[in-house]
């Protein structure tokens, strides 16, 4: 009887640290949305994950993804700029005498990007709205990170 009990308590012990590995292993979903994740394309359906399908139609779809792909190729320069900006920025504060002069430039220039970038957000999300009226602004992933809307 000890050895059954020991026998069902291992396992029960591995089932509870294996399960949350496995889940923890299938991710949150944020990379297979992308950048723009921010912008919901309709109403749609859940689907048996949970996950949202689409409505549209495959044109539509194609028209979306063309603007989206256009977008990050316009704006990767920017992108990257503002990626520099911010080492920079966390760079000089995390030195043991940090230049406040240097870095509220840096943070100006960081702020006047995501200026530039979040208006021609609003550029592309008037274009998507022509493809889809249903399409809907929403947070998104920021830097890539996190859950979105729908979590």
């Amino acid at each position: 009887m000890k050895k059954l009990i020991g026998i069902t308590g291992i396992l029960v012990l591995a089932c509870l640290i294996a399960f949350p590995m496995m889940a923890s292993a299938q991710g949150s979903g944020a990379g297979k949305r992308g950048r723009m994740a921010g912008i919901e394309m309709g109403k749609g359906q859940v689907g048996a994950r949970g996950e949202k399908t689409s409505t549209l139609t495959t044109e539509q779809q194609a028209q979306i993804e063309k603007l989206q792909k256009k977008f990050r190729d316009d704006n990767a320069d920017t992108l990257k700029q503002l990626m520099t900006k911010r080492f920079d920025l966390n760079t000089i504060l995390d030195s043991d005498k940090p230049d406040a002069v240097k870095a509220k430039a840096i943070q100006k220039e960081i702020s006047d990007l995501d200026g530039t970038l979040a208006q021609k957000r609003i550029d592309l999300f008037i274009e998507l709205r022509k493809i889809n009226p249903d399409a809907k602004l929403g947070r998104g992933l920021g830097k890539g990170m996190g859950m979105g809307n729908d979590m």
